[in-house]
């Protein structure tokens, strides 16, 4: 309804100020009010400029330690339409001429860059093939020392051997050693890493970080991420299985293999075929020792009675003694083969397996170190490709962002959306030939769809605004139009920049966003905004200068008849800067003086009486007294 004076203070100093001026003329002369009862908003009244809520703000991205000069810009002001937005129309064109020389000296260092990349991954992959190929003919070798062993003294002993010593009696449990193997060694090749990055600086961390790509080129071999150097990882001591343990004691020397040559343990092996074999050659020569002793003993008694010849009898005790000499001869090579053959070929297959199993862990551990140099050597080289070819995107975005073209309908403003006293000292205003710096607002945009107006709300009042107020706003270039809008900001602190010239000012920043859409508003005006902090309906209301203060008691002169009047205590509630609401005290058609009567003297006139008053009222008049 009314507008309102910066604090109620104000107005009641003017009616104190009334109060203690002399009146001249008759008490007819004083200027009256006649109390009124209706409705009357209390509100809070600010003056600000209007700007968009949403802007596409547009800076310079060149990097360059000197700025960058502005060829060409449009002119402020123009407005940005759809076919403009959708032809590319250009707003801004930049000096373009340091970033082109950049992109050419780097050119060349780029290429070197991507050649030494290039090399570094067909290396990466050449070892990983390589590493394949070894450890697959190693584990071809393990393989097939195990079916020598197994061979030899049969499948059943071997895996009994086997299992006794830990090691692996098939290719399952074969394949099972190798992947526990090779996990240790990676474990064991990252704790090492590990220590050596706590206690060293690695140069190439940095270059390191970056992991081998998903290119299919990887393989099983593979360890995680390592640091560049010429040293193969310390590895030595690597508790993988019984054999690692100790490698140059050999697991078959403990071996008891004649145990197995009883009660048919060796099966169908080798060994026990030879173990056949030399049994029946012996008991072969036992058959015949004992058919040449029964001649030699007949050919004894017919010599006796002389019916063969003495040569005779010799050639038959030769035969016996060929006999003997054979099956001495079998049992000879049947106890050699059990006491001493046997257990030495046992243990020599043995021992090839187990060889064959330390020379697969040796190949995956030389494989992991060497594919840990080369990847190492590959991160180092990718990562100096990439921090290249981020450069070189960046010089490429660098200059294609010397040529701003339109973006989003709306009016070209120079500069940001906050043009402070700060920032307008620090960069150089928007014109042809000037220079921006890195990050320097060259054009804002703004979305004319939704406007607000920028308030700040002195400390007297921020109290009485809340956000979801309704407002009242009016353009001062469009003075007869009247917009409605709504507190959607209101900020906590006050505005330190206002204080900055002023200390004693406090003042607290508030956007009123403005309703609907209005073609005829522009971002700048300057408009004044009537912020509603209350309605009040059907309520006893006077002029503020008609209420007067003394011993912080209010009261009023109220006319009695043709030239009388009586002071009336009242009390005040709500006001605006025309009027002040009087919930006790007056009734409406009461007639009240704007100033105090003549001939009155303030030093002796008494406060009345509280009588007819209640609560707070008469409370005041009590603690009041006389004056």
């Amino acid at each position: 309804m009314k507008k309102i004076l910066p604090t109620f203070a104000a107005g009641i100093a003017l009616a104190i100020l009334a109060g203690c001026s002399d009146g001249g003329g008759s008490q007819d002369d004083v200027a009256t009010f006649e109390v009124k009862r209706g409705n009357m908003v209390v509100d809070v009244l600010v003056g600000g400029s209007i700007h968009a809520l949403e802007s596409l703000e547009i800076r310079s991205q060149i990097k360059l330690n000197d700025g960058v000069k502005i060829l060409e810009i449009i002119e402020e002001g123009y407005e940005v339409t759809p076919e403009d937005v959708k032809k590319g129309k250009v707003l801004v064109r930049l000096d373009p001429s340091t970033i082109e020389q950049r992109l050419v000296d780097h050119e060349v260092e780029f290429q070197q860059t991507r050649s030494a990349y290039t090399e570094a991954r067909q290396e990466l992959e050449i070892q990983q093939s390589e590493n394949t190929s070894e450890i697959k003919l190693v584990r071809q070798a393990a393989r097939f020392s195990l079916l020598d062993f197994q061979k030899f003294v049969g499948e059943k002993a071997a895996r009994e051997i086997l299992r006794s010593l830990d090691l692996p009696y098939d290719n399952d449990t074969l394949e099972k050693y190798e992947q526990d193997a090779l996990r240790m060694i990676i474990d064991s090749f990252n704790e090492e890493e590990l220590k050596l990055s706590e206690t060293e600086e690695d140069p190439t961390q940095d270059l390191a970080e970056a992991s081998v790509e998903d290119d299919g080129s990887s393989s099983e071999n593979t360890p995680p991420p390592a640091a560049d150097t010429d040293e193969t990882p310390a590895t030595a001591g690597l508790d993988i299985s019984p054999i690692a343990a100790d490698e140059s004691t050999s697991l078959a020397s403990k071996v008891d293999f004649g145990r197995y040559l009883t009660g048919n343990k060796l099966g169908e092996g080798q060994a026990e075929q030879t173990m056949r074999r030399l049994h029946d050659e012996a008991l072969v020569a036992k058959t015949e020792l004992g058919v040449v002793a029964e001649s030699v003993e007949g050919a004894k008694r017919l010599r006796e009675k002389e019916f063969i010849t003495r040569t005779t009898l010799e050639n038959e005790l030769v035969s016996l003694e060929k006999a003997k000499l054979t099956l001495q001869t079998a049992e000879t090579e049947l106890d050699l083969f059990r006491d001493y053959e046997f257990p030495k070929e046992a243990e020599k297959m043995l021992s090839n397996y187990e060889e064959s199993l330390l020379e697969l862990v040796r190949e995956h551990r030389e494989g992991v170190a060497q594919l840990a140099k080369r990847e190492s050597q590959y991160r180092s080289a990718r990562r100096r490709y990439e921090l290249e070819l981020k450069q070189r995107l960046d010089l490429e975005e660098q200059l294609a962002s010397c040529i701003i073209r339109a973006e989003k309908p709306g009016l070209v403003s120079y500069g940001g959306k906050d043009r402070s006293y700060y920032n307008s000292r620090y960069y150089e205003s928007i014109t042809e030939g000037a220079t921006l710096k890195m990050g320097q607002p060259v054009i804002t945009i703004p979305d004319m769809s939704r406007l607000a107006v920028d308030v700040e709300i002195h400390e007297s009042h921020v109290k009485k605004v809340a956000l979801g107020q309704k407002a009242k706003i009016t353009v001062e270039a469009e003075a007869g139009r009247s917009l409605d809008g709504r507190v959607t900001k209101l900020a906590v602190l006050p505005d330190s920049n206002a204080s900055r010239y002023n200390p004693s000012l406090k003042v607290y920043p508030a956007t009123i966003e403005i309703e609907g859409s209005h073609d005829w508003l522009k971002p700048g005006m300057t408009a004044k905004v009537e912020i509603i902090v209350k309605e009040l309906d059907e309520i006893v209301y006077i002029p503020v200068q008609a209420v007067f203060v003394k011993d912080d008691a209010h009261f009023c002169y109220v006319k009695k008849g043709a030239s009388d009047y009586e002071r009336r205590l009242v009390a005040t509630g709500d006001h605006n800067d025309e009027f002040i609401e009087i919930p006790e005290g007056l009734e409406e058609g009461d007639v009240v003086y704007l100033k105090a009567p003549d001939g009155f003297d303030r030093a002796t006139e008494e406060l009345p009486e509280a009588s007819g008053l209640t609560g707070e009222l008469k409370k005041k008049k009590e603690e009041g007294g006389s004056a």
